[in-house]
């Protein structure tokens, strides 16, 4: 099969075109960033919105994965999000469509259906909180529309949640979490309580490469999360305990450490500077993010990965290429 690959040298995209290649498909790949990675037969350097980047893309595809998008919780307008998520959505879809594409995968995210105490699942109406998961949800309407027009398209859409895994970028939030404790510039604020689901990285491709071999006609709208989600004490807790240290016995109340991240934000403002510590993020640690994936399992999919080992190998790789260190024996 031949595949085409927005946002091919982005964390997840890299990692899923060499899946692929792997398996026997050739991809192309087409992002801002330049990857030169020898699994892709070829790759196109660009912005999606400039004409002349679809014009030297290949489109004679099979497949188009759009993965390509705007993602961070500092220094990114609600302008940038929509621009990035949703208008450079709009252009590979016209492309796509005016190149005779079918096939389509499109990694949205939990994102556009907000916080939830409650597991939610697929059935659940769009309640984005950001204008990441606002532009995300507009773009799931693009496709849809798209095969309302095309009773011959099959769209895959994958709702993953927070992504992490050997080589997280360190703007991620479980690599911000680990360097943080790591470097004992941590302090737990709240009472650990908040529900946080993840997605690991071998987990997510594997559920990806999953679907893809069982798309249908029409859409098909899968979250993928692991199971158990973790509270982020327990997540917290077992951070440490991987990094040979003790957990604190203490946490700083929201009331307490809200006032003082305020004042973080105000300087990141000024100065520029994207500070570790903000109000949004703050916010984000305490808020629950819980998710029902048990569609995917239920249609055979089993995680490879536990919760445990995914963990364990972040770190293991967190210290090896950060500190050159290597995981505590008693870990």
């Amino acid at each position: 099969m031949l595949l085409l690959l927005t946002g091919s040298s982005g964390y997840i995209g890299s990692r899923l075109a060499s899946r692929l290649n792997e398996r026997g498909h050739s991809v192309f790949g087409v992002d801002r960033k330049q990857y030169n990675g020898n699994f892709f037969s070829d790759t196109t350097t660009g912005d999606l919105l400039e004409p002349s980047t679809l014009e030297r893309t290949n489109l004679n595809v099979d497949c188009i994965c759009h993965l390509a998008a705007a993602k961070g919780d500092w220094g990114i307008s609600e302008e940038e999000y929509y621009r990035d998520n949703l208008e450079a959505t709009r252009a590979i879809i016209e492309a796509g469509k005016d190149a005779g594409v079918k096939d389509w995968v499109f990694y949205s995210t939990v994102a556009t259906l907000g916080p939830h105490h409650a597991p939610v699942d697929e059935g659940a109406d769009f309640n984005a909180i950001n204008p990441y998961g606002a532009s995300k949800a507009d773009a799931e309407k693009l496709f849809h529309q798209l095969a309302s027009e095309d009773p011959e398209a099959r769209v895959l859409i994958i709702r993953p949640s927070v992504v992490y895994g050997p080589g997280n970028p360190p703007s991620t939030n479980i690599y911000r979490l680990v360097d943080a404790i790591y470097n004992r510039r941590f302090a737990m604020v709240g009472p650990g309580d908040a529900i946080k689901s993840t997605s690991y990285i071998e987990n997510l491709l594997a559920a990806t490469i999953f679907l893809m071999e069982r798309m249908e006609r029409g859409v098909q709208t899968y979250i993928y999360v692991d199971e158990p989600a973790l509270t982020t004490g327990t997540l917290v807790e077992r951070i440490y305990k991987l990094l040979g240290r003790s957990p604190p016995s203490w946490h700083i109340p929201l009331s307490v450490a809200t006032p003082i991240a305020t004042v973080s934000d105000w300087t990141a403002d000024f100065t520029g500077i994207d500070l570790p510590i903000t109000a949004a993020r703050i916010e984000k640690f305490n808020r629950s993010t819980n998710f029902d994936a048990s569609k995917i399992r239920e249609d055979g999919f089993e995680q490879p990965v536990s919760n445990e080992d995914a963990l364990r190998r972040t770190i293991e790789w967190h210290l090896h290429h950060e500190y050159g260190e290597p995981l505590p024996a008693e870990a």
